[in-house]
């Protein structure tokens, strides 16, 4: 019993930092894109 919560907390620190490395990759950059679009200092 105790070896299958020790698993589930490995598992559970394991899907955390994978979370969070995935929200870090998909996060878009804090500089905005070059487009006209969003350019909206230009006009």
């Amino acid at each position: 019993m105790l070896k299958v919560l020790a698993a589930l907390a490995v598992g559970a620190v394991l899907a955390a930092v994978a979370s969070v490395a995935v929200v870090n990759v998909a996060a878009p950059s804090s500089e905005p894109p070059n487009k006209p679009l969003y350019n909206y200092g230009n006009r």
